[in-house]
């Protein structure tokens, strides 16, 4: 009977035991499906999950769809803010974010916070979801622009503003009364692109609309009227006679003059003789004329006198103050001027140039007047009451040779028996060196040597004819006949001079240029 009792006990107990791990297993079943419905809602929604944040701004509970609406309207309006407004006078620009390709990756933001912990397990999905809660999730959109898409558009604009300056003119009418006329500056202006660039770039950076006036920089024109209305004194006015010479020499002289007369020599500029008068030329107008032919005849060419023109400039430029570039001497002293003081020209050959070494034009008044050849140089005058000189000095002397004898058998020159020719004629040489001195208000206050000439000497040619044969006189006995004597030549060796006064230290002399062709004298 015990034994019966003590087996339904046990039976009661285990079944009792049994029953307690079934419901045990029963509520952690239970317990187990709740946990994993709570993971399923927390993860699987169509809404953004707590702690995410774009720019500041909680997505949580908001569908994609509501949240792209909401950025979508705000990164319009940021859009909208980038403008900027050009303005000038009655003229204005306006750039605004499409001009640039402003871009706000609000979209990509939004996708990309959407799409976390929408991968995984259930578990791995549910922890993401919670350590977002608890820790949040912040990003910030993007604004990316091109500020270089308008930078042709900037230089457009700056160049549509430029304004280029008009420098004061001056006409030079040398024959009239009025000789000058001056027509006034202009002013210009100018753009700055490149500051024109920063300044509408930092507008876009600012984020905000803003309008920017443009102030151009004014550009002066660096030739003034009142500079001008300085360069109108005459400055000295020189001539030399063409007295004693032939119509067709003065006619070269002045046609020569006539051509330069009126010419405007800029500052730095220089001025050509050859360049300015041009070919000799009969078509240029030009007549037959002496001048000194390379074996030093003189004889007729086209053009010829001329060299008394290019020295009558020489000499009014050089009282004039300005820099001599280019001056060669005759082959030999002329007559119309102190020897050192002329300047040989001949066209493809020796020129006469000098430079305006002023700050304002020089002007040139040439004509011919009677016998006479003037040369008028116009512009700002020497300081202190100024005033050029010019002074020679001679520092060597060397004796004419004697003369070559040539028997002219052919009666070119010669036509009478015994007569004779004087092709060339015999000269003596000279070292000449010319000073160019300035005296202010009266006084001498500087000297320069201006050039060195040397005159060689010139060994003349006669052309001569025997005498007409005489019967020859019978020698008497006893008496014998002498042979004529030769006439002894001077010997060439230079004459002494007197020891100059001490001068400037001299420049290189310039080489006397070949076969010039330089003009002669009547």
């Amino acid at each position: 009977m015990k034994v019966k009792y003590l087996l339904i006990i046990l039976l009661v107990v285990a079944a009792i035991v049994t029953a307690g791990f079934a419901y045990k297993n029963y509520r952690e079943r239970l317990a187990e499906e709740q946990w994993i419905a709570h993971m399923t809602d927390t993860v699987e929604r169509d809404t953004f999950y707590e702690g995410l944040y774009l720019d500041d701004v909680a997505l949580g509970g908001l569908t994609l769809q509501e949240a792209m609406a909401m950025f979508e309207k705000s990164a319009q309006d940021r859009l909208d803010n980038l403008k900027v407004e050009l303005v000038y006078q009655d003229k204005n620009w306006t750039f605004t974010y499409e001009d640039i390709k402003a871009h706000i990756d609000w979209e990509e933001k939004l996708n990309e916070l959407y799409q976390i912990a929408r991968k995984g397990s259930l578990e791995e999905r549910y922890e993401k979801v919670e350590s977002i809660r608890e820790n949040n999730v912040r990003m910030e959109t993007t604004l990316t622009m091109d500020i270089s898409q308008i930078q042709e558009e900037i230089n457009a604009i700056a160049d549509s503003l430029a304004i280029e300056p008009v420098d004061a003119q001056i006409d030079f009418y040398p024959a009239k009364e009025e000789k000058f006329v001056i027509t006034p500056e202009s002013d210009g202006q100018m753009v700055d692109a490149g500051t024109l660039y920063n300044l509408v770039q930092q507008v876009f950076n600012f984020g905000q609309p803003g309008e920017i006036t443009i102030e151009p920089v004014v550009v002066e024109a660096k030739v003034r009227a009142a500079d001008l209305e300085k360069a109108t004194a005459k400055i000295v006015t020189f001539y030399t006679d063409m007295s004693g010479s032939t119509e067709n020499r003065m006619h070269n002289i002045g046609l020569a003059l006539k051509k330069i007369s009126g010419t405007k020599v800029n500052p730095g500029e220089v001025f050509s003789f050859n360049g300015t008068v041009g070919p000799r030329t009969e078509k240029a107008g030009f007549k037959l004329a002496g001048v000194i032919m390379p074996d030093k005849s003189l004889q007729d060419g086209i053009g010829g006198g001329i060299c008394q023109a290019s020295s009558t400039v020489f000499n009014a430029v050089a009282l004039a103050g300005l820099e001599i570039v280019e001056r060669y001497h005759h082959s030999f002293p002329i007559s119309y001027l102190p020897a050192g003081m002329d300047a040989t020209v001949s066209w493809g050959g020796a020129d006469f140039k000098f430079r305006n070494n002023k700050n304002t034009p020089v002007f040139i008044h040439a004509y011919r007047k009677g016998t006479r050849a003037y040369v008028e140089i116009y512009g700002e005058p020497i300081p202190n009451n100024g005033q050029y000189k010019l002074v020679t000095e001679l520092t060597q002397k060397y004796a004419a040779p004697a003369p070559k004898r040539v028997l002219d058998t052919e009666g070119k020159y010669v036509s009478a028996a015994g007569g004779e020719y004087e092709y060339v004629k015999s000269r003596e040489g000279l070292r000449i060196n010319t000073y160019r001195v300035l005296y202010e208000n009266g006084k001498r206050v500087s000297s320069e040597l201006l050039c060195k000439n040397y005159y060689q000497p010139i060994q003349g040619i006669i052309y001569y004819r025997e005498p007409a044969a005489t019967p020859k006189p019978t020698d008497k006995p006893g008496t014998t006949t002498e042979p004529t004597k030769k006439p002894e030549q001077p010997d060439p060796s230079p004459t002494a001079e007197p020891t100059p006064t001490p001068k400037p230290s001299p420049t290189p002399e310039p080489s006397e240029p070949a076969d010039n062709g330089d003009d002669g004298e009547n």
